[in-house]
């Protein structure tokens, strides 16, 4: 496996109040959906140059960037309905929350990702944001990769 830089998870919690939710419709089969949200190798297809295990059994998961990486603890996993991650915030010494649903209405499947834990102070609302965007592109890219079999990652 290549060597990423990777900082462990932290022991720290995030018990700050600030969160954010964004959520996306995704035209396809909830089977589908939940494959290319969960499947390690779904995701580097369409959102991070690598990616080793997958999100729908607990434990320990890497997302690469690039030679950069962050590792995810996916503590809670209900199949087809809800992932709960957590993983260490950007510049921040603690971990946030990541709660991952899916909800069929009609012939769409509603995303939905909420972050929370942030300190509300300067470098949390910074981080905050930055993540928000982070994850907002990845619903965008799920969205073309399930709808359009696409994806925009350069390579």
């Amino acid at each position: 496996m290549k060597n990423y830089n990777c900082k462990p998870l932290f022991t720290k919690k995030g018990s700050g109040i600030l969160s954010y939710k964004v959520s996306m419709p995704i035209r396809g089969e909830i089977e589908k959906v939940w494959e290319n949200v969960t499947k390690a190798d779904k995701i580097k297809r369409y959102f991070t140059t690598d990616a080793k295990k997958d999100l729908d059994k607990t434990g320990e998961v890497l997302w690469a960037w690039g030679n950069d990486a962050a590792l995810i603890n996916v503590i809670e996993s209900v199949p087809f309905e809800k992932i709960v991650l957590e993983w260490n915030g950007n510049m921040v010494d603690y971990i946030v929350t990541v709660e991952i649903t899916l909800k069929k209405i009609k012939d769409k499947i509603i995303v939905r990702i909420m972050e929370s834990g942030w300190e509300n102070d300067e470098i949390g609302i910074k981080n905050a944001l930055s993540n928000c965007n982070g994850w907002s592109d990845f619903l965008n890219a799920l969205k073309v990769f399930t709808e359009y079999k696409l994806s925009y990652l350069h390579r």
